[in-house]
């Protein structure tokens, strides 16, 4: 008779130590290091001259405030300095590739993303770049760098990312 309530407070131990941990317990917090690798790139890349820069032929990516299709103000000087090397390389073709932080639908992400590509776009055509050497693609919320949810890491997912090619259009669609 003793045996069974002796059983009772085993099982019971079993089962509270293999419970999940309470949604109210202290979680560490831990920084998904794909942000600071993409924070670390750009950075790297900004500080690249231009002449460094037609030599590499490597963009940082722009990153955007949330909810917006205008490139921040410290984005110009670089579009300037793809503009500068597509004028002096009238062979490259540029790919502007739109993407979108995970808040939102899928439709409202997809616009914002071709909306923020055809705005970089658009100021690379009024810098004197044909229209036709630039491609853009929208991805929306489809490819994220991180999963995390923090300001910083949807923060690296709204971003416009550049890749010069050589190749003909007809090569590449």
């Amino acid at each position: 008779m003793k045996l069974k309530p002796f059983l009772f407070l085993i099982t019971l131990f079993a089962v509270g130590a293999c419970s999940s941990v309470p949604d109210d317990a202290p979680r560490v917090k831990i920084d998904d290091p794909t942000v600071e690798e993409q924070n670390y790139k750009n950075a790297r890349l900004a500080q690249q001259s231009l002449k460094k820069m037609r030599k590499s032929l490597q963009v940082p990516a722009i990153t955007y405030e949330f909810d917006s299709v205008r490139p921040p103000d410290e984005a110009y000087s670089l579009l300037d300095k793809i503009a500068a090397i597509m004028i002096e390389n009238p062979y490259l073709h540029l790919i502007v590739e739109g993407h979108a932080d995970s808040l939102g639908s899928a439709e409202y992400n997809y616009w914002l993303s071709a909306s923020r590509a055809a705005s970089v776009k658009s100021y690379l055509v009024s810098r004197g770049i044909n229209a036709e050497r630039i491609r853009i693609h929208s991805h929306g919320k489809d490819r994220p760098l991180t999963l995390d949810m923090s300001a910083k890491a949807r923060r690296v997912n709204r971003r416009v990312e550049f890749t010069f090619t050589k190749r003909d259009w007809q090569a590449i669609y």
